[in-house]
């Protein structure tokens, strides 16, 4: 009772109003997150010359069939222990024609108008928060993005983002890991929450199935450079 009329005289203590801060500062962020995870993300070939402020684009890398046709070659080189050097048409060709997807079934679809329904609980997409497309693969200015479009699972409510980073490789465990340096879930900058990027980046290459043979060549590499509009695979001397 004195308590309740010591408030009512004197208003909250200096911890109330502290903790309370801290709790509407949190909360201010994850609307802010959610809010910018939702915003549509133009997909452009080139970035406009005007651009608004905060506004992000997603350039997706070239995919050219006829730039990309020494992949097969470039290959062979790499698992046999050469040094090559490849762009992003190769890479993307590479990509299409050796990376299988470990991606769960496709969630119900709705009969004639009706909305489709939420995934059945305990089924593989229900349990699946990110649900990821085929990557692609852009060199410039000395970086590495990747970027896909990727099905949002929020407990069975689902939507569809673009996730997009770039960065370089550092060597991590005896061996070369893609390290971001930028990373965007549509419009939201998660390499400025601590410790976001890794474990998001880590759980969307998870999905894909690599070649023994290549995992075992990437292994052996001596150096992995990101430099202008190419990828060099420096093979063990």
């Amino acid at each position: 009772m004195a308590h309740k009329i010591e408030k009512a005289l004197y208003g909250p203590s200096i911890v109330e109003v502290i903790c309370g801060a801290i709790l509407g500062l949190i909360a201010g962020v994850l609307a802010a997150c959610v809010y910018l995870v939702f915003k549509p993300v133009p997909t452009v070939r080139e970035l406009p010359k005007e651009q608004p402020r905060g506004m992000i684009y997603y350039l997706p890398g070239s995919e050219s069939k006829a730039r990309g046709t020494a992949w097969q070659t470039k290959q062979k080189q790499f698992l046999s222990g050469t040094t090559v050097q490849v762009v992003e048409d190769e890479l993307n060709s590479w990509l299409t024609s050796s990376i299988k997807l470990d991606a769960p079934p496709a969630a119900p679809k709705a009969k004639g108008n009706a909305p489709a329904p939420a995934p059945a609980a305990g089924s593989a997409t229900s349990n699946q928060i990110f649900i990821p497309t085929k990557p692609n693969f852009k060199i410039a200015n000395d970086k590495l993005q990747i970027g896909m479009n990727c099905t949002l699972n929020w407990y069975g409510v689902m939507t569809d983002v673009t996730l997009q980073s770039t960065g370089t490789f550092t060597k991590d465990g005896g061996h070369f890991v893609y390290t971001p340096d930028t990373l965007y879930l549509g419009s939201c900058p998660l390499h400025l929450l601590p410790g976001v990027s890794p474990l998001l980046i880590s759980h969307l290459f998870s999905k894909g199935k690599l070649p023994d043979e290549f995992r075992d060549a990437w292994y052996k590499l001596n150096d992995v450079v990101v430099s202008g509009t190419s990828l060099k695979l420096v093979a063990a001397q």
